[in-house]
């Protein structure tokens, strides 16, 4: 398997694979049913940020070689490689409709890069949006559900949205009591969720930017969010070993 830390794990969407990036440089998908490794991609750099897209047909990874990477996720063969960030990729999610990638890295920017053509990948169909605002490295990028919207966070403390089409920052700047490392939106495209260097899930209005709840019980930093398929409830896992799940409008 791999000789160094594995940094990113994702299901592909029928979930019977899983994806796994890892700072030896290599992506390496495994059959769930048996943790039979099925296919190895390689990349330049270690490897910080997997995503696979929702119609289970592509695979991103980006890294330490500021690239961002599209793979079959069938063959695992590579078909676009985009590059624009001057430093680490971070984070990485597709939109729904999987046309489009977004990207997070400690550059301090954002970009939106369209993934496909028509029916066929072919790279870029226009330059990247690059989205600035941000003063220091941007950790986790996150679509909500509509594909209309991405969410960052930034070790500036901030969570900002932005309007996916033309890159216009939306609403007001959400802010957090320490770095954001942590952000994930709600299927029911209702509710933000965000974490980080304070210890703290906290859950935004979507809509309206405003703070909902906040959850305290870890005793250090939160590393990544996921909300229930339903909204009704986030998990966190945390640099303290150990993973919460909360209701996500009350907190308990």
């Amino acid at each position: 398997g791999h000789t160094h830390g594995i940094q990113s794990v994702a299901f592909l969407p029928d979930g019977k694979q899983v994806i796994s990036g890892s700072a030896d440089g290599s992506i390496r998908a495994w059959r769930v049913e048996d943790g039979e490794q099925v296919g190895t991609m390689k990349e330049g750099g270690a490897v910080v940020a997997v995503a696979a897209s929702s119609d289970g047909r592509w695979i991103a990874t980006g890294g330490g070689d500021m690239t961002v990477t599209i793979w079959n996720a069938t063959t695992h063969e590579k078909v676009v490689e985009m590059k624009g960030h001057t430093s680490w990729v971070a984070s990485l999610a597709f939109s729904p409709d999987s046309a489009r990638v977004v990207s997070g890295s400690y550059d301090k920017t954002v970009i939106v890069w369209s993934t496909t053509t028509g029916e066929r990948l072919a790279g870029l169909a226009r330059p990247p949006l690059v989205l600035h605002g941000h003063t220091d490295q941007t950790w986790s990028v996150a679509f909500l559900p509509d594909g209309k919207q991405v969410i960052s966070g930034c070790w500036d403390g901030s969570i900002r949205a932005w309007r996916a089409k033309d890159g216009e920052q939306v609403g007001t700047v959400m802010k957090e009591g320490g770095f954001v490392v942590a952000v994930a939106a709600s299927s029911d495209g209702r509710w933000i969720a965000t974490g980080g260097q304070d210890m703290t899930v906290t859950i935004w209005n979507a809509t309206t930017h405003e703070k909902v709840v906040e959850m305290k019980g870890h005793t250090d930093w939160v590393r990544s969010l996921a909300f229930s398929p339903d909204s009704a409830r986030v998990v966190s896992g945390s640099w303290d070993n150990t993973v919460i799940v909360w209701s996500t409008t009350t907190g308990e």
